[in-house]
């Protein structure tokens, strides 16, 4: 029975990669209405809340709260500040400036930051096969992030570092978003906690928004790009955080952030699919090399627990 638990957690962990992935194609088509990364990071995270909500309510799940130590609640809203309103605010700001592809990569590199968070907060060793595994994901990672090549002195394929900046700091909050998480989800429910970081997500991003930018371009945009936001928010934010939590319960958090480097590697491929952006041959020597990496750590992983 454990066993085939673990085969639906892997297979619902890959719907939260795709999910993960479609949200940077998706996202740069809405940027590329007039729609500020503010503006579309509010609406995302206020959708997949009350989405989430209604969810709990439904079930009868929302009750848990109670159970809540009031310390717990605290740190749960606080990590709305790294996993909600920093990343999105700054992976959206990054889709303005960047292909989709590209920031996706650049946002996978999460898995170093929280390989080295996990050591130092949650003292989870990191050794033998499981570094070789890492290094050669990273490996490939770097490889399909310049799959086309790259200049510093402008044009098509120039690096914009601005751009750049804004993907890795975002891959830092979200590694600091899911090592802080993993000590709070150990007794409590993943997506109680989730709710408690979306609410204060949103409300920040919605404060910030209302005092710098407004809401106006929303109500104009038309009711197709309106509709995408929505869908957005259901399954980048209302579906997809969720399962990651779920998923990361039942794993060290070093282990578990290795299937996010399945996201990049779709991300490239929708990217192409939906924007028609481009990638040489590196890019699918860079994706063996993930999948390669992936492999090398879970089979480590699967090593150390028959031991």
């Amino acid at each position: 029975m454990k066993k085939n638990s673990f085969k639906i957690e892997y297979f619902l962990v890959l719907i939260c990669s795709f999910f993960w992935a479609l949200a940077h194609p998706l996202g740069r088509i809405i940027l590329q209405k007039n729609i500020h990364p503010f503006q579309l990071a509010t609406i995302t995270l206020s959708t997949g809340f009350i989405g989430l909500l209604i969810f709990l309510i439904a079930s009868g799940r929302i009750k848990k709260i109670v159970k809540f130590s009031f310390r717990d609640i605290i740190i749960s809203l606080g990590l709305g500040i790294f996993g909600f309103f920093l990343y999105q605010t700054l992976t959206f700001s990054a889709l303005v400036r960047i292909p989709a592809s590209i920031n996706a990569m650049l946002v996978s590199s999460n898995v170093v930051f929280i390989a080295i968070l996990a050591a130092l907060i949650l003292k989870e060793k990191i050794m033998g096969t499981r570094i070789i595994g890492i290094i050669l994901a990273l490996c490939g990672v770097v490889l399909v992030t310049f799959n086309t090549g790259f200049s510093f002195e402008g044009g098509v394929q120039s690096i914009d570092l601005i751009g750049y900046s804004y993907s890795l700091m975002a891959a830092f909050s979200f590694a600091l978003y899911t090592v802080i998480g993993k000590r709070v989800i150990t007794s409590n429910d993943p997506l109680i906690v989730t709710l408690l970081a979306l609410f204060s997500g949103a409300v920040m991003l919605a404060i910030l928004s209302g005092a710098t930018i407004g809401f106006s371009d929303i109500i104009i945009v038309g009711w197709p790009t309106f509709l995408l936001m929505i869908f957005l928010g259901l399954t980048y934010i209302g579906i997809a955080y969720p399962i990651w939590f779920t998923f990361l319960k039942k794993l060290p958090a070093s282990h578990a952030s290795v299937y996010i480097l399945i996201t990049p590697i779709l991300a490239v491929i929708l990217s192409f699919l939906i924007l028609n952006e481009r990638f040489s041959w590196l890019f699918w020597l860079g994706g063996i090399l993930i999948i390669g990496g992936i492999i090398i750590i879970n089979k480590s992983a699967a090593n150390k627990s028959s031991n």
